[in-house]
């Protein structure tokens, strides 16, 4: 039986994924709502440059010590013994995993507090903008606390996960949008737009810094709530159950060299960005990445999280079939969403960009939504390797390999630190958004291609069975529908934000209609084969729902 409240659990990687999709892409559209009312509340001003830039850091500074460790770790160590009943096991190495991340995070959350000040001026100090150092550091030491409180969120995360409960870990991100949207909203209600970073009051500055704190209590906080109908009980301790160590730390390593790559790459982008580009700069870049963020969140995430047990259950159980089963139609399930996606991306940048700029009372919006609408296109490339990296860096991690989807995604992100390097250095200061974007395209394009190849060689070629010509079919729908999507756009074009709302709908709706005909075309038997492989009962599930 379910716990109350509950419903059953969703059976099938695809049945997973739809629920998760579901909640996620509400989430994302609560984030897109969140920047759609920070570029209408605070804006491509000073106080938003400083505001994004010091907000990055203390997810920068948690992604390197402990992200990547605990969103490779997790799953992986709780899924095998969940899916042969071993209770105890999973509550000693959950109660472990939770320990270890407090301990070594508080001081982490102390130190970037020291270093508030050094820390705001290597990233703010080549600003145009007077006070920008001053309050990067006032709102450095406001968000220190987020790094633990984030290392909290990603451990419940991972162990409702691990028993199949998507729903609560889908929904945290939702509501914390909506409290930091409701933050911004008070802040435009206090300090109106202020010109200059020193116009800005103490109060609208702590409406700004403590509201987006708030945000990240509830992120994690919420989570404690599933977390008990898991009938999981977790006590303080510093010793992992017999032969369970020495496999986190080497998933550890793997996690934190690979997103301590990626933060190096974000730490660039944010210099860059600052680095003699116009102001609002770094928020056009923010808001691009978060249209990139909202397909990759709907149709990729939501694959890879649900199918991410069952790879770990499975080759814990030494059933390869079930694991290439399981990784082939989501392989290819996310290949042709993010290749939609991309599509989808391309299409209607210019009117989501009007979205974001028009009758925020920016100078030159014209320019302004331009700019933007360039940096979306230069990210969308990228989409579907991204999508694969999210679901190919689980499935490896799932067979307990460290080293292999270590170097692909860290050469990734090391080549976007280079090509963001170069091309910022080749294209006009205006156009900094678009090399940024172009280079972190560059960058997952190259990893997404390598850990194909890491697959093939590690789990066979019968994981990725198919995949090519799957992909090859949806690379040329993808192509129909940009060239369809963008030819509308330019037909229907113009118009006020709420009109560019009206646009990005149909639009969307276009390149759907023409990459489902397409993929139909192309490849009818191979996509209904992907739809079948989705379905397949899940018995890893099964057992979670059994015993909850």
């Amino acid at each position: 039986m379910t716990g109350p409240g509950l419903p059953a659990v969703a059976k099938g990687v695809g049945a997973a994924a739809a629920l998760i999709a579901v909640i996620t892409l509400l989430a994302r559209l609560a984030g897109f709502g969140r920047n759609l009312v920070f570029a209408r509340t605070v804006g491509t001003t000073c106080v938003g440059d400083t505001y994004v830039a010091a907000n990055t850091v203390p997810n920068i500074i948690f992604e390197i010590v402990a992200g990547g460790a605990l969103a490779s770790l997790v799953v992986p160590m709780l899924s095998g013994a969940i899916s042969s009943g071993d209770h105890e096991r999973a509550k000693r190495t959950a109660s472990s995993l939770l320990t270890w991340t407090i301990l070594i995070l508080l001081p982490v959350s102390g130190l970037l507090a020291l270093l508030a000040r050094p820390l705001a001026q290597a990233l703010l100090s080549s600003s145009s903008c007077s006070g920008a150092v001053e309050l990067g550091t006032r709102m450095l030491l406001i968000f220190a606390p987020q790094v633990v409180l984030y290392g909290v969120g990603i451990v419940l995360t991972g162990i409702l996960q691990a028993h199949g409960r998507f729903t609560g870990p889908a929904l945290a991100p939702l509501l914390s949008s909506v409290i930091v949207a409701v933050a911004y909203l008070f802040y435009r209600l206090s300090a109106g737009v202020p010109e200059s970073v020193d116009e800005l009051s103490t109060e609208s500055e702590l409406l700004l810094s403590v509201g987006t704190s708030v945000g990240v209590v509830v992120l994690a906080g919420v989570l404690l709530i599933p977390l008990r109908r898991t009938g999981l009980r977790l006590r303080p301790s510093l010793r992992f159950p017999v032969g369970v160590a020495p496999r986190v730390r080497r998933l550890a390593i793997a996690g934190i060299a690979t997103l301590a790559a990626q933060q190096v790459a974000v730490v660039v982008a944010i210099r860059l960005a600052n680095d003699g580009a116009p102001p609002g700069t770094q928020v056009l870049y923010l808001l691009a990445m978060t249209v990139f963020l909202l397909p990759w969140g709907a149709l990729a995430v939501p694959l890879a999280i649900s199918a991410f047990p069952r790879l770990s259950a499975s080759y814990e159980n030494s059933d390869e079939a079930s694991y290439r089963a399981t990784l082939a139609p989501t392989t290819a399930a996310v290949l042709i969403g993010c290749l939609v996606g991309s599509a989808a991306m391309i299409a209607v940048a210019e009117p989501v960009a009007r979205i974001f700029v028009q009758g925020t009372g920016v100078p030159d919006a014209g320019l302004t939504t331009t700019r933007l609408a360039e940096t979306i296109v230069a990210f969308a490339p990228g989409l579907a390797a991204y999508g694969l990296v999210a679901l190919l860096t689980r499935a490896l991690y799932a067979r307990g390999l460290w080293k292999e989807p270590t170097w692909a995604v860290v050469g990734g992100w090391l080549l976007t630190v280079a090509a963001d390097i170069g091309l910022a250095a080749v294209l006009p200061d205006t156009s900094r958004g678009v090399a940024l974007a172009a280079g972190h395209s560059i960058g997952v394009i190259v990893a997404g291609i390598a850990l194909i190849f890491v697959t093939v060689h590690c789990a066979g070629r019968e994981s990725l069975n198919g995949l090519a010509r799957v992909g090859l079919a949806a690379f040329v729908a993808a192509a129909a529908a940009t060239v369809a999507g963008r030819l509308l756009a330019q037909v229907w074009d113009g118009g006020d934000a709420f009109q560019a709302v009206a646009q990005v709908l149909v639009i969307g709706a276009v390149v759907v209609l023409v990459s489902g005909a397409t993929m139909m075309v192309l490849a009818r038997s191979a996509t209904a084969a992907v739809l079948r492989g989705l379905r397949r009962p899940d018995p890893v599930q099964e057992e979670v729902q059994s015993t909850s």
